[in-house]
């Protein structure tokens, strides 16, 4: 666990702790006939530990040793978070929400403490069905936001692999202090990082809704973002706008398929710099090491011109809200886990392994909440 530098614990304030956690669905791991791997995917792992009928008891053990107050999970199968997450999180303590993707039964999950927490009300929604309202609160027209909310949908899925993008989120009482916090989970769309401005529509739309679904408590804004920290959807959050540095991120790699996309003859940069976020958040692991973890995905092995090893990630993420002197609360990250070093994942050649459960490694955060003085 890493401390932030110069915190001391007086013991006094209430404390708030997230485990962020992409299990990695068996869904994305095919079998064939036999029931072995027809697709290559994580090859390099044993069958042993590949699939979650071995893999879940691992993920269990890391929730109880880490005894998180809220988990955020992605790539939850519908029959696995019925049949044995649900049933196994509940052994912990943890009640549970979840949001399920139509088109592939895989969704998202939110786990918290029944000690801890009441549970006062739940938000989820598909982005591409939500995204066009927001657009038309900033002020572009019918028309255009909803030709945008078809080219999320129509980007951000697979039709008959991979469902759209959605959002779920939460309220929930502190029962010890009666302060609430709302807590998003989101998955934004991989699409091999070519959809830089598909990614930042996604994340304006959670932002947004998250805003209004808060009603003035404090967010936490989690999940798995599909961006690393060079990336423009990362500038946009730590920035907390859409500005020319965005557009010289997205316009300055050929990689980037939508760099020229236009709505109504409109650049897609022009439309989002029109909306103002009214909710501001910062990363945890900034905020208390400095920078981000080196890494939190590490999937299959692949090799670039010179032979090196690529596809070790910073995917994920937990984002939260200061707060004000509006709300009189304030959260502040003082807790960080980080990752293992690298030696010990390529012992075994990547993730998931023996050891590591998923091609996500879990991060975690620990919160003070504070209430200014009246």
């Amino acid at each position: 666990m890493v401390f932030k530098k110069g915190f001391t614990d007086d013991g006094n304030d209430t404390t708030i702790s997230l485990l962020q956690y992409n299990i990695l669905a068996d869904a994305a791991i095919p079998r064939g006939d036999s029931g072995t791997n027809v697709c290559g995917t994580y090859a390099f792992c044993p069958e042993m530990h590949r699939y979650m009928d071995s893999r879940f008891e691992k993920i269990i053990k890391e929730v109880e040793s880490l005894n998180p107050d809220i988990v955020t999970s992605q790539e939850i199968e519908q029959v696995f978070f019925e049949n044995t997450l649900q049933p196994g999180m509940n052994e912990l303590g943890y009640a549970s929400v979840q949001h399920l993707r139509p088109g592939d039964h895989i969704g998202l999950a939110i786990f918290y403490k029944n000690e801890k927490f009441s549970f006062l009300s739940l938000c989820q929604f598909l982005i591409h069905e939500k995204l066009p309202s927001v657009l038309q609160e900033a002020g572009l027209e019918s028309s255009v936001a909803l030709d945008i909310g078809e080219y999320v949908k129509r980007h951000s899925e697979y039709p008959g692999i991979i469902g759209p993008a959605g959002d779920l989120m939460v309220r929930l009482k502190v029962k010890a202090t009666g302060t609430v916090i709302a807590v998003a989970n989101v998955h934004v769309t991989w699409k091999e990082h070519k959809y830089p401005f598909l990614q930042i529509f996604q994340m304006s739309c959670v932002l947004e809704e998250l805003f209004k679904f808060a009603e003035g408590a404090l967010c936490i804004l989690a999940g798995d973002f599909n961006a690393t920290p060079d990336m423009p959807l990362y500038h946009m959050i730590s920035s907390g706008k859409v500005c020319e540095v965005t557009d010289h991120l997205v316009q300055s790699n050929s990689y980037h398929r939508d760099r020229d996309v236009r709505f109504g003859g409109k650049r897609a940069v022009e439309i989002l710099k029109m909306i103002d976020f009214k909710l501001k958040v910062k990363s945890s692991y900034f905020e208390v090491m400095g920078r981000e973890p080196v890494y939190t995905n590490w999937g299959d092995m692949e090799m670039d011109a010179e032979g090196d090893e690529v596809h070790k990630l910073c995917l994920d993420y937990i984002c939260y809200e200061n707060g004000d002197e509006k709300s009189k609360q304030f959260l502040y990250p003082y807790a960080v886990l980080d990752v293992p070093p690298e030696h010990v994942i390529a012992e075994h050649a990547g993730l998931p392994s023996a050891i590591f459960p998923s091609d996500h490694l879990p991060i975690y955060a620990a919160f003070k909440l504070k209430q200014a003085l009246q």
